[in-house]
């Protein structure tokens, strides 16, 4: 079995590369080393500003948020956005890089044991929302608001909290949360064509209704009959009349609940074989060989820029400057 050399960086707190999925899947392939000697660097968006511009090594970036790879600096992008460039970019929608959420909500598209009225019973909250911070476009916040006039909506994210209890999805406390409740608030924090992350299918995975705002195009993965998308409504008050249409009409509600999750209850499954064929592409190759971008003229000189601007903005004095401007804002 061939060997391959890891690093990981600029992911979240907590990270841990052993356990990391993509890891999970090079295992089954290839010896996996992860060290700080590495032929390949996987690297994200979250933590020091470019900081993998430090390792010249063949460059996979893995994104998690709504932010568009540069491929000038990078060989190979792991991206929620549609993009298609040869053999160096592949389209993992966020919602779906997860497999026991995609599977049980691929099995509940096929073989789904029907919800009735009993399971109502444990249904004991109204619905939840959980976010750090606003959107892009103030939604999040003027839907939460809208909705608490109705009835209330449990914050249970550091943004509005209402409740006084904060869900992380590391330790299973939010999906814990999430099945009590007949309603979701999935709102991303933007709504780019595209970009959608874990928020629908979490809900989905908890057996609760999605109401989703966010990726345009979401409806051609989820089956549209099965949430409520605020965009499909004319405004925040006639998706709310929906949400009560059915928090109102058990047999409305159970109808939507029943509904199969995936246009294609296949989908999640063939996504998973295509991710997991682009993964050994690239560590089939030797590292001189999986190089993609360009290492001279033009590209040389902007990552050089980019390597100066980060080492300015982490500079002591820059970073003390970020640290009083936090202090005075808050």
């Amino acid at each position: 079995m061939k060997t391959i050399k890891i690093k990981y960086i600029g992911f979240w707190s907590g990270f841990n590369p052993d356990t990391f999925y993509v890891t999970e899947i090079l295992k089954k392939h290839f010896n996996v080393v992860i060290t700080d000697d590495p032929d390949f660097i996987i690297c994200s968006c979250i933590g020091d500003f470019y900081e993998f511009l430090k390792y010249p090594q063949v460059r996979i970036e893995y994104i998690g948020e709504n932010y568009i790879p540069d491929m000038n600096v990078i060989d190979y992008a792991i991206s929620p956005y549609p993009i298609q460039f040869l053999d160096r970019c592949f389209h993992l929608p966020q919602g779906l890089k997860g497999f026991e959420v995609n599977h049980h909500c691929a099995e509940r598209s096929k073989n789904q044991k029907p919800f009735d009225q009993s399971f109502l019973e444990s249904k004991t909250i109204f619905a939840n929302f959980c976010a750090s911070h606003e959107s892009e476009y103030g939604i999040r916040g003027d839907f939460f608001k809208k909705l608490c006039e109705y009835k209330k909506v449990d914050s249970i994210g550091t943004y509005l909290n209402n409740t006084g209890i904060i869900v992380k999805m590391q330790d299973g406390s939010k999906k814990e949360y999430l099945r009590k409740c007949k309603f979701t608030l999935c709102f991303e924090s933007t709504s780019h064509g595209g970009f959608n992350t874990e928020k629908i299918t979490d809900a989905f995975y908890t057996n609760t209704i999605p109401v989703y705002y966010g990726d345009p195009y979401i409806s051609t993965i989820f089956n549209p009959n099965a949430f409520i998308n605020v965009s499909d409504y004319n405004s925040i008050e006639e998706a709310i009349e929906r949400i009560i249409e059915l928090d109102q009409n058990d047999d409305l509600y159970l109808q939507m609940l029943n509904q199969p999750v995936f246009n294609d209850p296949d989908y999640p499954y063939r996504l998973e074989k295509e991710f997991e064929e682009f993964l050994v592409h690239i560590f089939s190759q030797e590292p001189s060989e999986a190089y993609r971008r360009s290492r001279i003229y033009f590209p040389k000189y902007f990552e050089s820029f980019l390597r100066n601007c980060s080492r300015i903005y982490y500079s002591p004095i820059i970073q003390i400057g970020q640290k009083l401007k936090r202090k005075l804002r808050h």
